[in-house]
């Protein structure tokens, strides 16, 4: 106790974060490939084999091979979220990303990255200064860039504002100030090839043409049915010709406006080049994938008549392509039916929707584009397809190829394979790898809602017995199902009918005290509290007890006395006034009380205990603007350790985000801290992941090898305590060995 207490008062006198170099451990990514949302894609415009990826949340991926492997380049990147890329036309180790925290630029492909704020707002704390929807070169001049304000796929933060560079990127300054309505979201820049004063931009506002070098803009709607624009493609062959994307929100029995329009005139007028495209209307109350919508569009070189168009929507997902500029339109992107044409890879759980499209300059029969989780190329002109997003191994398993965009929840080791992890991911569920990650292959088979796996426990003396916890993206909606097989299969057994209520499982505890056969399962159901199982899951009861109503609705940790299974404690998150906090029983859940009257907590992330200490708890807090109270209360984030079973507390670091903490079995004064952030806000990047081999007193990071430092998960593993493994959201996970352990 004296040491913990020397510690914290050495923390009172320095900065909490304040970190020393680490170098204890190496990380290596490891993953399926794929799983994330493609973004933003360019083909190299002077290297054939080059392509260049941009995700929402993993940032920029570069390949020297046509996608046959990737490497993951984001150091220097203040936020992952790439929504636009150029690359310098004569010079392409010169790349801008337009990102929702601004410009970044890198002068040696993507090696390292600098944010460039010169000419835009100060960055902001809360919220976006200048989040950039569009970006392009000038091709005639490419020390000139034109950036657009907006976040096209959000479909928010639009400002009606254009900025230009004149020195490559290097600083920024608005141009035609107030010519664009002042809502409007630019999602696409183009420069004519043939007259560098000719810009044009896609909005939400409609069609816009600048003669003069982006000074003054003019609305070009004429022939236009609709005024929200998406893509505009200039044909480099005869720059007269210009095509744009139009979105439609048609609903029920309303006429279908979107598709595929062209101008022979450089964007002045325009005329309806929709047949042969999918023009589904969905029903009002379905979602905006269930109507035909055509985002990208990009043209051949060589003949201003072959055009290619990309279709976002789940219902008609993939390529089309024209011949004869826009009067006949065909699919040429087929995955499903009498006449496939593409390799689909391990990703078969949705469809192609295409959210990015490119075509080579330098190969113009080379087209890739990238959907919410795959890459495709074609090498004919669009003739056949194939996935060059991991590598399938020809039994059921996959590999990933270095496009590693998922974002894990939790990983579990098997207690009896030293080999075998169960991997839990957001929209990809439950992967299973058998050989530490080195392959895998995706358990679903019986799941109700296998897009999203929480965690898993499996059975320390019958490993064939497995459960996992289940959900649906975006909603409330989840169950807890029974593996009697490793994973192979599963059935659902926590559900309204059995006694859980409908809601998201995110933590799950096996007694291991209890009978076999008739296992004791805990779970915290997200609105509904904390439930149990005496009998494997077939059936579940409440264990809330006195726990007020609402505070009983947002448990987000539970943790179960090894020495004791009916004394427990969860962590329920939200306001205190709320009834927030951490609490305790030792009946098995007749009775609650709350233990941490001397700390308040809120937006709790993780509820951890010392292995080897029952007493030793650790609360990981994101920083919190309490509405609730009267008036508003800011709430700190960070880590807060107890060595007193919750009875008193210390702030053992204060990032805003402390988002996850593992404590090692085999010496109780090393920790690892996980730290992330959210995406609301200019520099929203975490510090990684530190670590302390004192209790919390001092930390270093340990990031060497980690290519993303939002950092969701830890897991260590209690039979090889030096083996780390965590799981970053947006690249995947990441395998180490810390080289320190035992030392």
């Amino acid at each position: 106790m004296q040491a913990w207490i020397s510690a914290c008062l050495l923390l009172a006198a320095s900065p909490l974060w304040a970190q020393e170099p680490g170098g204890d451990v190496s990380w290596r990514n490891v993953g399926p490939g794929g799983g994330g949302w493609i973004q933003s894609i360019a083909a190299d415009p002077v290297r054939r084999d080059v392509l260049h990826v941009g995700c929402d949340v993993g940032g920029y991926y570069y390949s020297d091979n046509r996608g046959r492997s990737y490497e993951i380049r984001n150091s220097g990147l203040h936020d992952y979220y790439v929504e636009s890329l150029a690359v310098h036309p004569r010079d392409p180790a010169t790349i801008v990303l337009g990102t929702p925290a601004g410009i970044h630029k890198t002068t040696d492909g993507g090696a390292s990255w600098r944010w460039i704020r010169q000419g835009f707002p100060e960055a902001q704390r809360y919220s976006y200064s200048s989040p950039i929807g569009a970006v392009c070169y000038d091709p005639g001049a490419p020390g000139v860039l034109y950036a657009g304000i907006g976040r096209p796929r959000e479909g928010r933060d639009g400002k009606g504002q254009v900025y230009k560079s004149l020195d490559g990127g290097e600083s920024w300054a608005l141009t035609g100030e107030g010519e664009l309505p002042e809502d409007t979201i630019v999602s696409d820049l183009e420069v004519s090839p043939a007259d560098s004063r000719v810009v044009l931009a896609a909005t939400t506002r409609g069609f816009f043409r600048s003669e003069d070098a982006g000074q003054t803009w003019e609305l070009s709607a004429q022939g236009l049915p609709y005024l929200d624009v998406r893509e505009v493609a200039i044909a480099p062959s005869d720059p007269r010709v210009v095509y744009c994307t139009l979105r439609t929100t048609a609903r029920d029995d309303e006429e279908w406006n979107g598709g595929v329009y062209r101008s022979e005139d450089g964007g002045k007028t325009w005329v309806a080049r929709c047949e042969g495209l999918a023009h589904r209307v969905g029903k009002r109350n379905e979602p905006a994938p269930m109507t035909s919508n055509y985002k990208e569009i990009v043209v051949d070189p060589r003949d201003e008549k072959v055009v290619y168009a990309g279709d976002c929507a789940w219902v008609s997902a993939g390529v089309y392509k024209t011949t004869d500029g826009g009067l006949h339109w065909e699919r040429c992107s087929r995955h499903h039916g009498d006449n496939v044409n593409m390799d689909y890879g391990w990703i078969r759980q949705w469809g192609p929707s295409v959210e990015c499209l490119t075509l080579s300059p330098v190969d113009p029969d080379t087209l890739y584009f990238g959907t919410s989780g795959h890459v495709f190329i074609s090498e004919d002109a669009g003739a056949t397809w194939q996935q060059r997003y991991c590598r399938e191994l020809g039994d059921g398993r996959f590999a990933g190829t270095g496009l590693e965009v998922t974002c894990p929840w939790q990983i579990v080791c098997d207690p009896l394979a030293a080999d075998r992890l169960y991997l839990c991911y957001f929209d990809i569920g439950l992967l299973i790898s058998d050989d530490r990650g080195e392959s895998f292959r995706r358990s679903f088979q019986g799941m109700k809602h296998s897009g999203n796996c929480f965690t898993v426990a499996v059975d320390p003396a019958e490993p064939t017995l497995v459960w996992a916890c289940t959900g649906e993206w975006g909603s409330n909606v989840g169950d807890v199902c029974r593996s009697r097989d490793r994973g192979a299969t599963w059935e659902v057994v926590g559900h309204p009918e059995s006694g859980l209520p409908v809601g998201q499982t995110k933590t799950l505890i096996l007694d291991p005290t209890s009978p076999a056969g008739q296992r004791r399962l805990l779970v915290a159901c997200n609105g509904h509290g904390i439930f149990e199982s005496l009998d494997s899951g077939d059936s579940w009861h409440s264990i809330n007890g006195n726990l007020a109503e609402a505070a009983a609705r947002q448990p987000v940790g539970l943790v179960m006395d090894p020495s004791d299974p009916l004394h427990l404690r969860a962590a329920l998150s939200g306001s205190p006034s709320k009834g927030s906090g951490l609490y305790e029983t030792r009946d098995g859940g007749k009775s609650w009380a709350k233990i941490n009257e001397g700390q308040e907590f809120a937006d709790i992330r993780e509820l951890v205990v010392d292995p080897r200490d029952f007493e030793t708890v650790y609360v990981c807090q994101r920083e919190l603007y309490d509405r609730a109270e009267e008036p508003p209360v800011m709430r700190p984030g960070g880590l807060f350790g107890s060595k007193d079973g919750g009875r008193t507390w210390e702030r053992l670091h204060d990032f805003h985000f402390a988002n996850c903490v593992a404590v090692s079995p085999a010496d109780s004064d090393t920790l690892y801290l996980g730290t992330t952030d959210h995406p609301y806000h200019d520099d929203a990047i975490a510090l990684g992941l530190l670590k302390s081999t004192d209790g919390g007193r001092t930390w270093k990071q340990e990031n060497q090898g980690l290519t993303s430092l939002q950092v969701s998960c830890i897991t260590i593993d209690p039979r090889e305590p030096a083996r780390v493994m965590v799981g970053c959201g947006g690249n995947g996970i990441f395998l180490g060995t810390d080289r320190a352990a035992g030392r």
